[in-house]
C-alpha cells in the first residue's frame, strides 16, 4: 500500500502511522464516491487514534490536511473540527493547547459551515494572550470577527461575545471602537427574561466609556438600571442569581451621586423628583445622600462648605482616588451646590450687589461671578453684573412693548374678574329676592 504521510528522515514509521495510512486511503475512496458519512467516520478516527496515542503533532498535521483535501464533505470537516475542539482540555500543557487553537483556527478560517467553532477559538485565542500580557494582539485578533453576522450562533452566546469585544478595547483604551460596538447591542434586546447577568454586565462595562466622555447623566442612568435590574431579579422567585447587599447599594449610591453631580437640566430634576419618590426606602437608610437630595430639589439655600462635604461624601464612590476624574466630580459637585443657590437667589431677587450675593452661596465675589457667567453663556438663568458698581440685576429687561403687553393682559384678567364678581352677586340677589 502507498505511503500518503510524508515524513522526515529523523522520524520513524510507527504503527499509528501505518494505521492512519490505511484510513487516508479510506479516506481518499469515500471523497472520490461523496459518501459523507463514512468520510465523516474515517476523519474522526484519525482524530481518536492521535489523542490516544498522544500525537499532538499529528493531530494538528492531519487535521489541516484532511480540511483542506478538494472536495472535502462539509459534514466530516464540521463533525471532525468539533471533535478536535473537544480535546483542548486533554492538552497536556498550555503550549499545546495553544498550538492546537492555532490549528483550528487554520482549519475553521473561511469556512461558514464553521464560523461558530472558529468564533469559539478566536476568543479562547484571544483570553490565552490576554493573560500573557499581549492586549493589543488580543484585542486585534477579536476585532476581526463580525460575530453580530453570525446567524447560526445563539442570541446569548453572540452578545457575551460582543461584551468580551467591548472588555477588550475599553482595557486598551480605544474609546472610538468602543463607540462602535456600542451599536452592536440593542438595549431593548437586554430586556428579554434571562439576560440579566448579560445586561448588568454590558451597562457595568459602559459606565467606563460614559465617564471617559465626561457624560455623568448617562453614567447615572446606567447605574440606574443596573440597580432596577438587581432588585427586579431578587422579586423573581424563579430567578437563581443573588447579589450582596453591598454591591447592590454601591449601585444605588453612585446613581444618586452622579445625578447630583450632573448639570442642571429639565431630566436631571425630573430624576432627582424620581429617587425622592420611588427610592424613598433606599434613600432612608442613606441619610446623607437624603439630605443633599431634599435640598436639591427645594427652593432653599444651602451656603457651599467645601469641607464639610468632602467629609460628608468623600466616602462614596465616584470622589475616591482610584476613579478617573474623582477629583473633577467633587469640583462638579461644588458648581451644582453654587449654581443651585444662585437659581434660588434668582427667584427673590432681581438686584443684589456682590458682596451681599457671595456670602449667601458661600464663596468668593470672583467665583461668583464665574458661575453667574457660566449660567448665563448656557442659559440656565438671565442676568448682568455691573462690576463698577458691584451690582447683579436678575431677569430680562424690558422694553416698552412688553411693559405695555404686560399691562394690558393684567387689566384685561382685572376686568374679567369683576365681571365674574358681579355676575356672582346678582345671581344670589336673585336667589335671595324668592
Amino acid at each position: 500500500m502507498d505511503r500518503l504521510i510524508e515524513i522526515s528522515e529523523e522520524e520513524m514509521w510507527t504503527d499509528y502511522l501505518e494505521e492512519v495510512n490505511k484510513l487516508l486511503h479510506e479516506e481518499k475512496a469515500a471523497r472520490h464516491e461523496n459518501d459523507a458519512v463514512k468520510l465523516s467516520e474515517i476523519c474522526k478516527r484519525i482524530m481518536e487514534l492521535s489523542i490516544d496515542q498522544k500525537e499532538y503533532k499529528w493531530l494538528r498535521y492531519f487535521m489541516i490536511l484532511l480540511t483542506k483535501r478538494r472536495g472535502q464533505a462539509k459534514k466530516a470537516v464540521t463533525e471532525m473540527v468539533q471533535q478536535v475542539m473537544t480535546y483542548l482540555d486533554k492538552m497536556p500543557t498550555r503550549e499545546e493547547k495553544f498550538n492546537l487553537i492555532n490549528s483550528l483556527r487554520e482549519a475553521t478560517e473561511g469556512k461558514i459551515y464553521v464560523e461558530v467553532e472558529y468564533a469559539r477559538c478566536t476568543r479562547i485565542y484571544s483570553e490565552m494572550k490576554e493573560e500573557d500580557g499581549e492586549l493589543d494582539e488580543a484585542t486585534d485578533t477579536i476585532q476581526e470577527v463580525q460575530i453580530e453576522t453570525y446567524g447560526s450562533m445563539e442570541k446569548e452566546e453572540k452578545l457575551e461575545y460582543i461584551l468580551y469585544q467591548l472588555k477588550l478595547v475599553l482595557l486598551r483604551k480605544d474609546y472610538v471602537r468602543t463607540q462602535i460596538i456600542l451599536k452592536k447591542i440593542s438595549r431593548k434586546g437586554l430586556e428579554v427574561k434571562g439576560l440579566e447577568k448579560i445586561k448588568i454586565n454590558y451597562y457595568s462595562q459602559i459606565i467606563e466609556y460614559y465617564n471617559h466622555e465626561k457624560d455623568t447623566l448617562e453614567v447615572a442612568k446606567c447605574y440606574q438600571t443596573i440597580y432596577n435590574t438587581m432588585k427586579k431579579v431578587e422579586e423573581d422567585k424563579e430567578s437563581d442569581l443573588e447579589f450582596p447587599y453591598e454591591e447592590k447599594n454601591k449601585n444605588f449610591e453612585n446613581f444618586v451621586i452622579y445625578l447630583m453631580i450632573t448639570s442642571y437640566s429639565n431630566h436631571q430634576v425630573d430624576l432627582l423628583n424620581i429617587v425622592n419618590t420611588r427610592y424613598s426606602r433606599e434613600l432612608e437608610s442613606n441619610p446623607v445622600l437624603e439630605k443633599f437630595v431634599h435640598k436639591f430639589l427645594l427652593s432653599e439655600l444651602m451656603p457651599l462648605d467645601e469641607d464639610n462635604v468632602k467629609e460628608q461624601l468623600g466616602i462614596y464612590e465616584p470622589f475616591q482616588a482610584h476613579i478617573e476624574f474623582a477629583d473633577e466630580h467633587l469640583d462638579s459637585l461644588f458648581k451644582q451646590i453654587i449654581q443651585h443657590n444662585l437659581r434660588v437667589i434668582e427667584k427673590y431677587y432681581t438686584r443684589i450687589r456682590l458682596d451681599r450675593l457671595s456670602p449667601l452661596i458661600g464663596v468668593g465675589i470672583d467665583r461668583t461671578e464665574q458661575e453667574i457667567a457660566d449660567m448665563v453663556i448656557n442659559k440656565r438663568i438671565v442676568a448682568k453684573i455691573n462690576r463698577i458698581d458691584g451690582i447683579v440685576k436678575f431677569g430680562k429687561k424690558e422694553f416698552t412693548n412688553d411693559t405695555l403687553n404686560t399691562w394690558n393682559h393684567d387689566i384685561k384678567s382685572l376686568l374679567s374678574k369683576i365681571d365674574t364678581t358681579c355676575h356672582l352677586i346678582n345671581r344670589e340677589r336673585v336667589v335671595y329676592d324668592k
